[in-house]
């Protein structure tokens, strides 16, 4: 099938999804293999009529609303497509990018709005950007899309308008399946609601960690067994994994030097995915202490052992390679592309890559491991950018609820089009190479987990860094001590700028 025709029958896909009731994929999604639950039922039950009742929007909003062509304006960090398409570099026939072009169509007619990129300021210019829109006091913008790790401490800084107090929580339902209250509930600190995300953006699935397995190296060395039934069966696990990559390191240029020019068991990035794997193995960054209150408790015995394993597999082994970022960014797609890496862990935003879905082996994906089989589930995050939306505090109170539907109607809407768009017709059949990885995926979605303390960890000791920082070091008890008193007091100062 070629691209175009391979173009038009997902286009064709994607309208029938629109007339089909859907659920949000900020939360778990249904089990696709359950019972029905009825299923006696009279087919002829579901009457036209009925189908006719049934709501056209996720929402409880107005179907339609008048809002005279205002121009809702970002600021965003990063994001841009989930804001406004560039139709003369965002290829509109893709599917993603298509999808996204009939929510902001949509959201215009039912609205009369139209959202505007007054400004990509890049994560390392926004917080300048926010502060100084806000210092200025005008009303430039209307919403800040911020990059999670370096733009969520405006909240603390005091730029965030607290969303709950000035009624946008009234309009925005954040209990409804196209927010993920798992991520505003681990974002924000109590009932001070500053940040929101969830289906607003494709992202918010494109950002969890995987791990890809190149089939041509795994078939070489495990012909005949299923990684699939290994990871079903609860079985993949740190150990697992480093037992098959024993074998795997081969000297493919002949120099007698170990380098990146060889084959790999599996690699890793020391930097963000080595987080990933971290949360992976049921490290934990965040407690409670007995009022209630947050307290860092990464400094523990599990944590040791998860150290410890991750630190002998990728240095002082022969089959596992610890890159740096600029490395890992490029290195990792050809080295999947190239056989020459059994496993590679990444976002499923990998799976999109132009190589990566042209390259001649198949590749699979399954979650990261657990640390042991003791370990109950499967466990992963997100990369630490994840968009989030919030409001200035400079943003005028007559455009408060204006603006507080505008982003109700477009996360329901992005729920209705754009993530089936990207979750059923790209991700788990464009980009999947076989049906039992479309499986793995809602298996990878399901397991998503969040925490306070990392997410808000440059304010709170260097946190996010702690491992990437560390890894290295061939033990990691003396850095706990050295830095618990460090975390517990800038954990303190941060609660209290929250509490306000």
């Amino acid at each position: 099938m070629n691209r175009k025709t391979f173009t038009r029958v997902l286009s064709l896909l994607l309208a029938a999804l629109l007339l089909a009731p859907l659920v949000s994929c900020a939360n778990a999604k249904d089990d696709p293999d359950a019972p029905d639950a009825n299923p006696g039922a009279d087919p002829a039950a579901n009457t036209p009529e009925e189908a006719e009742d049934e709501p056209k929007y996720l929402d409880a909003l107005p179907e339609t609303l008048d809002y005279g062509g205002y121009e809702v304006t970002f600021l965003s960090s990063e994001e841009t497509k989930s804001i406004e398409l560039d139709e003369e570099t965002d290829d509109i026939s893709d599917v993603v990018n298509e999808a996204y072009w009939r929510r902001n169509r949509s959201l215009e007619e039912r609205l009369n709005v139209k959202l505007v990129l007054g400004e990509k300021a890049g994560y390392g210019g926004f917080n300048s950007a926010a502060t100084q829109a806000v210092a200025a006091g005008n009303d430039e913008y209307d919403l800040f899309c911020a990059h999670t790790r370096f733009n969520v401490s405006l909240a603390a800084s005091g730029q965030m308008m607290r969303l709950n107090e000035h009624g946008v929580t009234k309009t925005v339902n954040i209990n409804a399946p196209y927010w993920s209250q798992l991520f505003i509930e681990n974002i924000n600190y109590k009932d001070n609601i500053f940040w929101l995300t969830g289906d607003m953006t494709h992202n918010y699935i494109a950002y969890i960690y995987a791990m890809f397995v190149n089939a041509t190296v795994w078939n070489d060395f495990f012909p005949g067994e299923s990684i699939y039934g290994i990871v079903l069966e609860g079985n993949w696990t740190l150990d697992q994994m480093s037992a098959m990559c024993e074998n795997v390191y081969r000297d493919l240029n002949g120099n007698a030097q170990v380098d990146l020019n060889d084959c790999f068991g599996v690699i890793m990035q020391k930097g963000h995915v080595l987080n990933g794997m971290v949360f992976a193995n049921g490290v934990e960054y965040t407690g409670r202490d007995d009022a209630g209150e947050y307290m860092v408790i990464l400094g523990n015995e599990h944590t040791v052992d998860v150290f410890d394993k991750l630190h002998n597999i990728f240095y002082n082994t022969n089959y596992g390679a610890m890159l740096e970022n600029s490395a890992f960014d490029n290195g990792s797609i050809n080295m999947l592309n190239e056989d020459r890496v059994l496993f590679c862990p990444n976002t499923f935003n990998m799976a999109g890559n132009e190589i990566i879905r042209n390259m001649e082996s198949d590749f699979m994906i399954i979650p990261l491991p657990k640390f042991d089989e003791k370990q109950e589930n499967y466990r992963v995050n997100q990369y630490d950018g994840v968009p989030l939306y919030g409001c200035p505090t400079t943003l005028a109170e007559d455009k408060i609820d204006m603006i507080a539907t505008v982003l109700e109607a477009t996360c329901s809407m992005t729920s209705q089009t754009v993530i089936p768009a990207y979750y059923d017709l790209a991700l788990k059949n464009k980009y999947s190479r076989d049906a039992e990885t479309a499986k793995m995926i809602d298996l990878i979605h399901d397991c998503i987990t969040a925490d306070f303390c990392f997410y808000w960890g440059d304010s709170v000791g260097d946190l996010m860094s702690f491992f990437y920082n560390n890894i290295q070091n061939d033990e990691i008890a003396s850095k706990f001590k050295s830095n618990e008193k460090v975390w517990a007091k800038t954990l303190s100062k941060l609660v209290a700028k929250l509490e306000g």
